[in-house]
């Protein structure tokens, strides 16, 4: 089984760590996004949950690769290069201006909007693709209410690849799919 947790709001922090932990030793693969990794960081997560956030997972996509390389990487590969020496300390300060004035705003303003545009399912397929190996996502539980706006969005964007995950809000709301309809729920709807 395949478990992923959107935990954005850390607002239900107990009840995330004790969930995947549960998954994780019921022998899940288990992955919790959160928004920042700084809101988690005095929280110790169980032996195989893995913690990301959606930025490093968007930032596996190929075009968000080669604009790191290009903005950031070969400046830095560069500065490395010929900043020896008396240039040290310059090159490091002109690296540092770069970064602030020129690469980020690039990155911000022209290419997160065109990347949007050109891929707009891009976060969807990289949260997606820690989980094809083994055969794709069985459960996403959206921890808290900031979480359910980017529940809908995976979920539009993984409707037109195939079968759809479970969802639910924790494990002990989840009904497997071999589990029948009570007699109750199937007269009333």
């Amino acid at each position: 089984m395949q478990v992923l947790f959107l935990a954005l709001g850390a607002s239900r922090k107990r009840a995330v760590l004790d969930e995947s932990a549960e998954a994780a030793s019921n022998g899940a693969q288990v992955i919790v996004v959160v928004d920042k990794k700084k809101s988690w960081s005095g929280v110790q997560f169980a032996p195989g949950v893995t913690v990301a956030t959606f930025k490093e997972l968007e930032a596996r996509h190929l075009p968000r690769r080669v604009e790191h390389a290009v903005l950031y990487r070969a400046p830095r590969a560069t500065v490395r290069a010929i900043g020896q020496g008396p240039l040290r300390s310059r090159s490091r300060r002109a690296l540092k201006a770069y970064e602030r004035r020129v690469a980020g705003r690039v990155h911000r303003r022209v290419f997160v909007p065109l990347h949007r545009r050109l891929w707009p399912d891009a976060r969807a397929r990289m949260v997606g693709a820690a989980f094809a190996a083994r055969g794709g996502l069985d459960l996403l539980v959206v921890s808290d209410a900031l979480s359910v706006p980017r529940a809908v969005e995976l979920m539009e964007a993984w409707a037109a690849r195939g079968p759809l995950p479970r969802v639910c809000y924790g494990l002990d709301y989840d009904v497997p799919p071999t589990a029948q309809r009570s007699p109750i729920a199937s007269t009333q709807g």
